[in-house]
């Protein structure tokens, strides 16, 4: 059991200190295949109605492992502010993500049923196996009440649709980073595939769509929510290694997992201005003049 414990957290640490450098410069997005664009009936951006009893239920009962894992009460909270939302649409404009589906605190299955078939970007086989299973989860066990104990905000990448619980601009940028990764693969079907394995399929996927919202808050200068980044994101990946954030009740190893994440985001919080002026450095080496 100690070797096991070593093991795990020796891969944290490994996976940890080889992501999230802001020393790069920014990569705007575009998409390698068709993005059809959203029509008035079907808007790009959606919100779910405020239900007090739903929502408050969700937030102050369900969410609370994903509240204390993460440290944070805005973790899963179901109501999404104005600010956050905002981010999260800018991200998705300058990416250029036109055909990415954003739910904010959404329950909608039928609309989601009716997207599976429409994602041609992804083997049919593969779509319909793959995404049946996440949108049964959907359905019967809906993140509108759940989140935060099973499931939360994620990307589905065989619906290609963005769900949002939590009111944190770096979460929120962080499931629109896979959005933005998915949509410059040429190959997508593989890579989705992949993905849909659990834990192990999602520590490439989770180190790169979080080092893209360090980054991109680098890139804006946004010191406050680099911050906050390192404060979430960080914990947040350790928790792929013992399990998804959901599975903290019946997987108590999660709680354990996400220490050094916790430890490691407080340690690269103090760097950031050094890292900033390195990226500073580097960009301006690259310029041409």
């Amino acid at each position: 059991m100690k070797s096991q414990v070593f093991l795990i957290l020796l891969w944290i640490g490994f996976g940890l200190t080889n992501c999230y450098s802001l020393e790069k410069p920014y990569n705007y997005g575009n998409p390698y295949l068709p993005s059809p664009e959203f029509t008035e009936e079907d808007p790009q951006f959606e919100e779910g109605e405020p239900v007090w009893i739903l929502d408050q239920t969700g937030n102050w009962i369900f969410s609370l492992p994903s509240k204390l894992v993460l440290w944070n009460l805005k973790v899963d909270n179901h109501h999404i502010s104005k600010e956050t939302k905002d981010y999260l649409i800018r991200y998705i404009k300058e990416n250029n993500l036109r055909d990415v589906k954003v739910r904010f605190n959404q329950y909608a299955p039928l609309s989601e049923w009716k997207r599976l078939p429409k994602n041609k970007n992804i083997n049919p086989v593969v779509r319909y196996f793959f995404g049946s299973i996440s949108l049964l989860a959907y359905t019967f066990l809906p993140g509108r009440l759940f989140a935060g104990t099973i499931g939360g905000d994620h990307y589905n990448s065989f619906t290609n649709t963005i769900n949002v619980y939590s009111d944190l601009p770096p979460v929120v940028i962080h499931e629109g980073g896979h959005a933005k990764d998915f949509a410059q693969r040429e190959k997508r079907t593989l890579y989705a595939a992949v993905y849909a394995i659990p834990v192990v399929g999602a520590l490439y996927h989770e180190a790169r769509a979080s080092d893209d919202a360090l980054n991109y808050f680098a890139e804006k200068n946004d010191r406050e929510q680099l911050e906050s980044s390192y404060e979430l994101l960080t914990p947040a990946y350790s928790t792929y290694v013992g399990g998804a954030i959901g599975d903290v009740v019946t997987n108590p190893i999660t709680a354990v997992t996400v220490i050094p994440g916790h430890i490691y985001g407080c340690y690269k919080k103090r760097d950031i201005d050094l890292e900033i002026e390195k990226r500073k450095q580097k960009i301006q080496i690259k310029e041409p003049k």
